[in-house]
């Protein structure tokens, strides 16, 4: 089975409201994030990847959790298993340059993200968001 170890991350902004994607990559909406590549630490690859995939740099970073993924139908290769390396962390800009890899995106109020069509790992993380809010 193939494994990758992934950052991502709830971007929030001044308002509270919370980053959401849509990719190629993933069949529902999914936050920002991306591969840990060799030698990087979590934080280090999570601001590589938000100036990636956005455009912006974040701050307030807290790391949250780490959850293993077992493969499904949510990602494009189905044989895929992740281990989700999650944080939250807030915008220093809302302004977004997407890359390729965001189909769709915007702000949502977190009750607006939490109703839309999520893996169970992001609705865990966007619920445990919510909490501290």
């Amino acid at each position: 089975m193939k494994i990758k170890k992934v950052v991502g991350v709830v971007v929030y902004n001044d308002d509270n409201k919370v980053f959401m994607m849509t990719s190629p990559k993933w069949k529902k909406y999914v936050i920002p994030g991306g591969e840990i590549e060799e030698g990087e630490t979590g934080e280090v690859a999570l601001r590589r990847e938000i100036r990636e995939e956005l455009g912006i740099e974040i701050t307030d970073i807290v790391y949250v959790n780490e959850v293993e993924k077992p493969p499904s139908d949510d990602f494009y290769d189905e044989g895929m298993a992740f281990v989700f390396v999650d944080y939250f962390a807030r915008a220093l800009s809302t302004t977004i340059t997407p890359n390729p890899e965001i189909s769709a995106y915007d702000w949502y109020h977190i009750d607006a993200a939490l109703a839309l069509p999520l893996m169970d790992e992001t609705r865990a993380l966007l619920e445990r968001f919510k909490e501290g809010l």
